[in-house]
């Protein structure tokens, strides 16, 4: 009879260890379904401001093609005849001072000083928003269109002017915080 009462308590805890075993692993599962939602959301958001960065550079994209024509001038263009030299640009720009968005540095003396894109507001005037000289019409799905300012900058080589235009966009994409900025140099 000795070997039947252990037999007895040898199944009872046996059941006790099944239980304990299945609780751990609702609970490592419990765990795994929670850090595949946490995941799943990251993912999702980050996939969001990839999409909303890219609306921002293809923005200012834009927007630098839209001052490439208004530099160019032409048929449709408020802006006409084309920017010639630095006619219409104020060389002595401050925040506030510049003339329809062009900022003037004569004989390229500032070029290497502060640049007056960094002192001006790129939200309002002086820079210019897009699509004001050339008359593209807005880009849908952005927080605010995006705006630009030209400086010219005049370069004396071989006893001749050379004109260059610092052209500076920036752009926000659906949500006003994914800000874009760009910069180039054009020649006309």
């Amino acid at each position: 009879m000795v070997n039947q009462h252990c037999n007895t308590q040898s199944v009872n805890r046996q059941h006790g260890v099944a239980l304990i075993t299945g609780l751990i692993f609702l609970v490592v599962l419990t765990l795994i379904s929670i850090t595949a939602a946490r995941m799943s959301s990251l993912e999702e958001r980050m996939s969001g401001n990839l999409r909303d960065r890219s609306l921002a550079m293809q923005a200012a994209e834009m927007a630098l093609r839209d001052a490439e024509r208004d530099i160019r001038g032409g048929t449709g263009i408020i802006r006409t005849p084309a920017i010639s030299g630095l006619t219409n640009f104020d060389s002595t720009c401050t925040a506030g001072l510049c003339y329809n968005g062009l900022a003037g540095n004569a004989n390229g003396t500032n070029w290497t000083t502060t640049p007056i894109w960094s002192v001006v507001s790129m939200t309002a005037a002086p820079s210019v928003a897009y699509g004001t000289n050339t008359g593209a019409t807005s880009i849908a799905g952005l927080s605010a269109q995006p705006r630009y300012i030209i400086e010219g900058i005049e370069k004396n080589g071989s006893g001749t002017a050379i004109y260059y235009y610092r052209i500076t966009v920036r752009a926000q994409g659906a949500n006003a915080n994914t800000v874009v900025w760009l910069q180039e140099v054009y020649r006309y």
